[in-house]
């Protein structure tokens, strides 16, 4: 058990209640322990701020909350040359039916469950759950969830598209988006990165399941295809009092990528992407699962 970075994190965590400041230079490394251990990081650092635990009891509750994440199969290729060229040209591309409509269902029923909601009473959809952030969901630990991330396509899929095995899964959120009403606007945000902008921009990846059919009306995932050959040029050409972040809902142009329950995206981080409006008749569903590079490290200047 790599105790020395999960140290850092809670002594990192405790001191902040001090309002001291302290050095932030290994939180890569521990966020991937969390990862690594099936924890997911909105968990740890919940159960750090509010239970103030020693590191005798953060070890106990790491201890009682690990799960197995590691995947081991024989590597086989799972994207086609066609699945390629599409991806080499758009930047994103859809593994079909990646898991079943029966674990779908099931992991319908388990976000139904954690919100407390009825998929019967409509009513019910919009009473609004501590953990909901907007679209997202923090419930992250969970049989159906914890199955999903061990797909093996999926995997298979990202060490093809990362050319490397030493890769590892994240512990992410779900999202609801029920449809819109006159009371119940959409909560997402418009279109954006999660990556810094800061040139060159890492090569990353980023993926969403989808737990419930989604049409272009029905809440769909929104990116700018092709624009992961554009981004670097496009950046150049702002003005310098132009913040990207806000250009790029007003000059970009995103479109719909639909798809089935059970069918998974991975696009490009350099895509600009985004939720949309739900203008249909049940919640869309979606569960967040990327993987990240053994060696990967998150950008030192958020631009």
């Amino acid at each position: 058990m790599p105790w020395t970075y999960l140290e850092k994190l809670w002594k990192r965590t405790m001191e902040s209640h001090t309002g001291r400041t302290t050095d932030t230079g290994s939180w890569d490394k521990e966020i991937e322990v969390l990862y690594r251990l099936g924890i997911s990081m909105e968990d740890t650092l919940q159960f750090l701020y509010f239970e103030k635990p020693d590191f005798g009891s953060f070890k106990s509750w790491i201890k009682a909350n690990r799960k197995d994440s590691v995947i081991s199969v024989e590597f086989e290729e799972v994207l086609s040359k066609q699945d390629l060229e599409f991806w080499d040209k758009n930047g994103y591309v859809i593994l079909k039916e990646v898991i079943s409509k029966e674990e779908c269902k099931a992991t319908e029923n388990a976000i139904w469950e954690f919100l407390g909601m009825n998929p019967e009473k409509k009513d019910t959809w919009y009473e609004r759950h501590a953990e909901q952030k907007g679209l997202m969901v923090n419930f992250s630990n969970h049989q159906t969830l914890n199955r999903n991330r061990l797909s093996e396509r999926i995997y298979k899929a990202y060490v093809q598209l990362y050319k490397t095995d030493k890769i590892y899964p994240t512990i992410d959120k779900v999202s609801f988006n029920p449809p819109e009403t006159e009371n119940f606007k959409f909560m997402g945000s418009p279109l954006h990165w999660d990556v810094s902008l800061k040139t060159p921009i890492p090569y990353g990846l980023q993926g969403l399941l989808y737990l419930t059919d989604c049409g272009p009306d029905d809440g769909a995932f929104h990116c700018v295809p092709g624009f992961h050959k554009e981004i670097n040029s496009w950046l150049e050409k702002l003005q310098p009092d132009e913040n990207p972040r806000e250009k790029a809902p007003e000059a970009l142009t995103a479109m719909p990528v639909t798809g089935n329950a059970g069918d998974f995206i991975i696009w490009q981080n350099t895509l600009p992407h985004c939720a949309t409006a739900n203008r249909g008749k049940t919640p869309r569903m979606v569960q967040y699962l990327t993987y990240f590079p053994n060696d990967y490290q998150s950008a030192s200047e958020w631009i």
